[in-house]
Order: C-alpha cells, then sequence, then structure tokens
C-alpha cells in the first residue's frame, strides 16, 4: 500500500463529540463477551500458526485458509452502520480476514495525521498514547465484536509506518510499551485478532534499502513488548516495504514473526516461493496490486485477470491464502457500491475451489517429473517485472492430484505414465465452481488450454489425477 497524498474522506455524522475525558492508564476491561456466544461457536478465526509451520489453525485446531480484504482506513472511516455493512456483505462473499489499522493517519487513509476518526474522536488525550478517549475505544470494540460476528479476523496494526511519526510521534519506548499493553489487555476477549506492525517499512537491515527511521523499530519493538508481557501469544508478524519483501528479510525482526507477511508487486509465486523454501513459516500472500491502482510503474491499472494471477499464483506456490485490495482501502465516497466487483465474485469463487481440496496438503511442484514442457520460464530473483509480464507455470501437489495455473494459451505436456487415468480437468478461474472442460490426454502427453474462460481471458487451472 503506496501512500502519497492527504485523502479526502466520507461525510458522515454519527453524533459523537471530538473527545471525551481521559479515562485512567489502563482502559476498563468490561465483562460482556466479544461477540454473540453463539456466533463464536459458528464462525471460525485464525488463532495460532499449525505445528507444520505452513498454514494457519482456528481455535479448533483445524486448517483455516485465510480469504481477506484490506480495509485499512476502517477504524476511522466507519460509522457503526458502514463498519456492520462491510463485514456483513464480506462475510456473505467468503472472506474470513481484514488487513486494519487500528490509529489512522493520513496516509493510512484517516482524515488527520491526529489519529481522529471521520466524526472526530480522538483516540489520545493530546499527545499521551497511554491517555486513551473511551469514546474512541468504544467504538473500535463495536467494530471489533461486527467482525467477530461476521468470522472475520482483524489482521490489526496497533502502531504502523505511518502513525509511528504521527499520532506516537512524542511517545517514549515506555509509553509504547504500556500502550501495546493496554491494547492487549482490552483486546484479550477477542478471538478474532492476529497482530501485525510495519506497513510500507524499510527498517535499517532491510537489503537495498532502509528509509525508515530507527525509532520507528524501537516503538514496534515496545508496542509487541507490551504485548506479550500479558501472556498474548496470539500470531505476530511485520510488514516490510516494496516492490517485494518478506517479513523474515529483516534480521532483526525475524526472530519475532510467526508468519511470513509476503508483500509483492511483482508475479506473486516469485516471493511466496522464495518465502516458502526459506523457513518453516506460513508464507501468506498479504499484499500485492490492488483492484484499480497501479502499484509498479509502468504496468496497467489492475483489473480481474492480474488478481485471478497474483492470487492463484500464491495458493499454487506455497500461500496458505490470500488478501485482495482495492483502490478503496481508504473509503472515498460511494465505497459502498464498489464493494462486489466482478474480481470479487471471482476471486470469492477461486477460495471455494481450493477450499474443496486438501489445501493444506498442497506442496509446490517445480519439477519436471508431472508437467515436462509448456511451463515457460519463472522471473528471476532481481527481475523488476510486472504481473502480465511473466507466463509462468505454477503448480502444487496435494493427495492424489496436481494442480497447475496455465496464464496463457498454450500446450502442456504430462508425463502419461504418472497419471492415474489419461483424463484432465480444465477449471475456469474466472468461474471455479462451474462444471470442469474435461480433457483426454493421449499417448504424447499433450493438452492445449481449452480456449477463452468465461471472463474472456486465457488462463485456466489445470488439475492432473496422478497415481498413488
Amino acid at each position: 500500500m503506496r501512500h502519497a497524498l492527504v485523502l479526502v474522506g466520507l461525510s458522515l455524522v454519527v453524533g459523537v463529540g471530538a473527545t471525551c475525558a481521559p479515562v485512567p492508564t489502563l482502559p476498563v476491561t468490561r465483562g460482556q463477551a466479544a461477540c454473540d456466544e453463539a456466533k463464536m461457536q459458528e464462525h471460525r478465526y485464525v488463532s495460532a500458526v499449525d505445528p507444520s509451520g505452513r498454514y494457519f489453525t482456528d481455535q479448533h485446531g483445524a486448517p483455516l485458509l485465510v480469504f481477506g480484504d484490506s480495509p485499512w482506513a476502517g477504524m476511522v472511516r466507519w460509522s457503526p452502520q458502514q463498519a456492520e455493512l462491510y463485514f456483513a456483505d464480506r462475510e456473505a462473499r467468503g472472506f474470513n480476514a481484514s488487513i486494519i489499522s487500528l490509529i489512522g493517519a493520513s496516509a493510512n487513509g484517516g482524515p488527520d495525521d491526529d489519529g481522529r476518526t471521520v466524526d472526530g474522536l480522538l483516540p489520545f488525550d493530546g499527545d499521551d498514547v497511554t491517555r486513551w478517549n473511551e469514546a474512541y475505544w468504544q467504538r473500535v470494540d463495536e467494530y471489533a465484536r461486527s467482525a467477530c460476528s461476521h468470522g472475520n479476523t482483524l489482521f490489526l496494526y496497533p502502531i504502523d509506518g505511518w502513525t509511528a511519526g504521527n499520532a506516537f510521534r512524542n511517545a517514549t519506548r515506555e509509553d509504547a510499551r504500556r500502550y501495546g499493553e493496554m491494547v492487549a489487555s482490552r483486546y484479550a476477549r477477542f478471538p478474532n485478532i492476529v497482530w501485525m506492525a510495519g506497513g510500507d517499512h524499510f527498517p535499517s537491515d532491510l537489503p537495498g534499502r532502509n528509509d525508515s527511521p530507527p525509532v520507528h523499530d524501537e516503538l514496534f519493538d515496545e508496542v509487541l513488548s507490551g504485548i506479550r508481557s500479558t501472556g498474548d501469544t496470539r500470531p505476530f508478524s511485520i510488514q516490510l516495504g516494496y516492490p517485494a519483501s518478506i517479513s523474515t528479510d529483516s534480521p532483526q525482526w525475524s526472530p519475532h514473526v510467526d508468519f511470513n507477511f509476503v508483500y509483492t508487486y511483482l508475479p506473486t509465486y516469485r516471493a511466496v516461493l522464495d518465502a516458502y523454501r526459506r523457513n518453516r513459516l506460513p508464507a501468506l500472500l498479504s499484499e500485492a496490486n490492488y483492484e484499480g491502482e497501479n502499484n509498479l510503474p509502468g504496468t496497467p491499472v489492475t483489473g480481474d485477470e492480474v488478481l485471478r494471477r497474483q492470487m492463484v499464483w500464491a495458493l499454487t506456490s506455497g500461500s496458505p491464502g490470500y488478501f485482495y485490495g482495492s483502490d478503496d482501502w481508504e473509503f472515498l465516497p460511494g465505497w459502498e457500491g464498489r464493494l462486489d466487483t466482478p474480481a470479487v465474485a471471482q476471486l470469492s469463487r477461486l477460495r471455494e475451489f481450493f477450499a474443496s481440496l486438501d489445501w493444506w496438503t498442497l506442496v509446490p511442484d517445480e519439477s519436471a517429473e508431472v508437467l515436462v514442457g509448456g511451463r515457460g520460464e519463472p522471473v528471476g530473483p532481481g527481475a523488476v517485472v510486472g504481473i502480465m509480464g511473466s507466463d509462468y507455470v505454477t503448480a502444487a501437489r496435494a493427495g492424489g492430484s496436481l494442480v497447475a495455473y496455465v496464464p496463457t494459451a498454450r500446450t502442456i505436456t504430462v508425463d502419461p505414465t504418472k497419471l492415474a487415468r489419461p483424463t484432465a480437468r480444465w477449471v475456469d478461474p474466472a468461474d471455479a465452481t462451474a462444471p470442469p472442460v474435461e480433457a483426454a490426454i493421449g499417448p504424447s502427453g499433450t493438452v492445449p488450454t481449452p480456449g477463452r474462460n468465461s471472463a474472456g481471458g486465457a488462463d485456466w487451472l489445470l488439475v492432473l489425477p496422478l497415481q498413488a
């Protein structure tokens, strides 16, 4: 998420004054449930990393495929009614996670650098991040409950790369640690939180670029220390910088992260595969190109096909999920009417397709054992190439199947001796729950893509039955 402009927000009135009297240093932790108990039993939340280190599990220990959106500015842009509308809509579309900042800044989509909401609620009393204005935090409580009630895990940034230099500009290390304690204490009762820090963050030890002031790392570290001091063990990660990074690129942060936040505007398989190979940590594609934006100079505005490529390349390269984002991360006027684009419908159906597999057993396959021809060449680690500048075929095995993403029209050659039957299924990535196109594989092992998909593109998913 690259931010350069101060953004104009929505005009909405919620009838609450700009500030309230500050509460004592520790905010009051109320005893009510985080969301309706029945809903908490009905829904699943990202709760831990599986012992395999490859994916997340829910509160019951079952694998959970992450399918997220990126409403960065929601905490300070929404009215309570809009928050409920947003989370209900996302639940209906299959989304189960959201990337969101706890405090606003103009560069993360907020109306002002002091962290105020669009209707004037300030999070803090002056510059003291340990003196909380209760009305703001009651608003956050309400939004967290709404997310919980709709099965949405918040990948929550208590501090980020934009608030560190604004709302936290006068915070001492002790203040930041105390703030972390306060956040963790207040939201301990919510089952739907994953902790985040950073955001377009370039620490001093990030190879090639180190723009961020060292004090930002100090503040992030103290906030995390404060969270952990309460006994909170919920997963944590940090988002580094563009055009491509993974959390463990930073030696100082590598020991602290529970999963790799994969962030790339380049062909997504490259960074996901790199993260998958490097660490026994989930390699979660958490930010790529947003719909309606041009995040890599010289590339076209992100549309449906780019979004399909990003998602399926990631899921066939080891990512245990995918985060979508759109140009409405800052909630420009009329965003309510732009929630459900054709791309959202396509990605939702792709989620259903992968959820129907034993997706948590998918292992990336870069060998030539099954796919022996037609894959193309992957981009190199240092190549700065747009999504549409690569046509590489990614593949992954799960149980008795191989799933490959073929982004352009071509003929694929497979080794027939590796197949359980001489047939293949072509799945339309623009309508992945529609009946597949069956194809026979002859003795030579060649199988051509079946023409245009339902969206007019040439990309397809190939599913091959493997011998036991």
